[in-house]
């Protein structure tokens, strides 16, 4: 059980390390009175997807989220045996701690932007470990 709780840490601070990574490159060049054009005015979605680069950043994350999921499959949940109930503990826990985390951050400030930031780190995060914990236990178990 030491060795799940030590996956699910593992899985938990090295995706939320990668997301805000992402977010913060994501985030760099933009000005958040942008942001509030979203919402009032019709943008072209080349412009906001070249200027944000969200899409580029939010697939950095899914990969990076991806390697640290199979390096944890590979290394601790296959070689100590954990079933498929301790696999999605990996897959679940983390992605809700993670998006309580996101979503309590600043949320007085900016509750939308934080909105949306808490359910792109949930979805990333389920998609990409569940997908590299069902591959590597199909190609390796």
């Amino acid at each position: 059980m030491g060795m799940l709780v030590i996956a699910i840490g593992i899985g938990f601070f090295g995706s939320i390390i990668v997301f805000f990574i992402a977010e913060e490159m994501s985030l760099k060049d933009s000005d958040f009175s942008d942001i509030k054009d979203a919402f009032t005015k019709e943008l072209s979605l080349d412009d906001s997807l070249s200027k944000y680069g969200t899409i580029k950043y939010m697939a950095m994350y899914v990969i990076g989220v991806f390697i640290i999921g199979f390096l944890i499959s590979t290394q601790i949940l296959i070689p100590n045996g954990f079933g498929l109930g301790y696999s999605m503990a990996y897959v679940f826990l983390p992605s809700l701690i993670g998006s309580l985390i996101i979503l309590l951050v600043k949320w007085r400030f900016q509750p939308l932007l934080k909105l949306i930031s808490s359910f792109m780190f949930g979805a990333g995060y389920i998609g990409a470990s569940a997908f590299s914990v069902a591959a590597t236990n199909l190609f390796l178990a």
